[in-house]
Formats: C-alpha cells, sequence, structure tokens
C-alpha cells in the first residue's frame, strides 16, 4: 500500500508540471481549445487529490463501524473521478460554443504546438504507469487516474490538431470543432468510469455468462463429494 500512496503523491505532482505547462501553451496562443485542454487539467489536478485521500483511507484496518474494512473507499473515489471527467466534458463543450460564436485568430501557433506536445507526451506516459501500477495492485483508484489522464491525452491530440489546421487553414471555427468533439470522447470516458464503480459500489453481480461459470466452479467440489460419499 505504500507503493500505491507513493504513485498518488506522484501522480498529483505530474498533473501539477502538465497544468503550468497547458497553461502556458494557451497564453501562447490564445485558442479557445488549448484554454479548454488547460480547464481539463485542472481536474487532473483534482483527481489526483482525491486519489490521495482514498488510497489513504482504504489502506486503514477494519474496525467496529466498518467490519470489513474501507477498500470500497477507492470505488468511491473512482466513481468521484468519473463525475469529474463528465464536468470537464461539459466545460470544453461550453467554451467550445463561445470560440464557435465569436472565433478569435491564434498567436504563435507553432510555438503553442509544440509546448502542448510536450505536456501530452508527459501525460500518455504517465496514464499508461497508472492504468498499469493499478492493475498490478488491483487499485480501482489509480487505474480510474489513469484512464483520466489517457481522456486528457486523447483532448489534448484532438486539440492540438484543431490548432495546427486552424493555422494551416485560416479557419477558425475549426478550432471550436475540433475541441467539442474530443469533449465527446471525454464525457463517455467519464460515464465508463462512473458505470464501472458504481457497479461495485453497489455489489453488482457479474454478468450471466461470468456467474454460470462461477455456479459450475462451486458445484464442482460438491458433485465430487457426492459421488465419494456414495461410494463409500
Amino acid at each position: 500500500m505504500g507503493d500505491v500512496k507513493f504513485i498518488s503523491a506522484a501522480s498529483l505532482a505530474v498533473s501539477l508540471v502538465v497544468l503550468a505547462v497547458k497553461f502556458l501553451a494557451f497564453r501562447l496562443t490564445g485558442g479557445v481549445a488549448l484554454y479548454s485542454d488547460a480547464l481539463e487539467s485542472l481536474v487532473n489536478v483534482a483527481t489526483a487529490l482525491v486519489a490521495i485521500v482514498a488510497v489513504r483511507f482504504a489502506a486503514r484496518p477494519p474496525d467496529r463501524s466498518h467490519l470489513y474494512g474501507h477498500a470500497k473507499a477507492e470505488y468511491l473515489s473512482a466513481a468521484v473521478i468519473g463525475a469529474l471527467i463528465v464536468l470537464a466534458a461539459l466545460a470544453i463543450l461550453r467554451e467550445a460554443y463561445d470560440g464557435w460564436l465569436d472565433p478569435k485568430p491564434l498567436d504563435a501557433p507553432a510555438l503553442g504546438i509544440a509546448v502542448g506536445v510536450f505536456a501530452t507526451a508527459l501525460n500518455a506516459a504517465w496514464s499508461y504507469a497508472l492504468i498499469r501500477a493499478g492493475r498490478t495492485k488491483r487499485s480501482a483508484t489509480l487505474e480510474a487516474d489513469g484512464r483520466h489522464l489517457m481522456s486528457d491525452v486523447v483532448t489534448s491530440t484532438g486539440v492540438l490538431a484543431g490548432v495546427a489546421l486552424v493555422a494551416l487553414t485560416g479557419f477558425l471555427r475549426l478550432d471550436a470543432i475540433i475541441a467539442a468533439l474530443v469533449a465527446l470522447s471525454v464525457l463517455w470516458s467519464g460515464l465508463h468510469v462512473l458505470r464501472e464503480n458504481a457497479g461495485a459500489l453497489m455489489d453488482e453481480a457479474p454478468p450471466a455468462a461470468g456467474m454460470e461459470k462461477i455456479d459450475a466452479a462451486l458445484a464442482a467440489p460438491a458433485a465430487s463429494c457426492s459421488s465419494i460419499c456414495i461410494s463409500s
């Protein structure tokens, strides 16, 4: 569990660095999509903080009030992360709408793209590490945080493509169109995280096929015992 706490703290540090770099990219270009991308990174910082609190709480041993421990705190944290992803998607859609109504030319798009690529590469590497660590250590919070960062990578890639196309074509509203399309992808990711962890919180049963395998595995020892008792 100590490794999980360290990874959660490192995630917060990475999120802060990426947030600063993305706001720099926005300041260099003034593009609405890059601004939306930076807003989404604010949620990354919030989710990293939530993950740290949840991991520490989940590590507590069982007590009189929680006889089965505090492990479900991680699922609750992951559900909160999913909700934050959804809010980030809605914020991006709002900025895209404003950018469509009032398109503005970009300043220093090449430099802004270069800075954005650095932030995206850092996010991609860390999101892969988080997802892998979450699966290895069976931490729902770390895996959800990693998926959130991966959705941020998708967002950033779309935003950077939009900035490049706007700079090449001069079609200013294309920036807002790309941002809106990417926001839909982020929204799907958030809803997926919410659905997956809400089921775990509610002790949802596995799918029918999974239940059949469980029933068969439980019935096998009983059948073996019955045959032994009859033969004896």
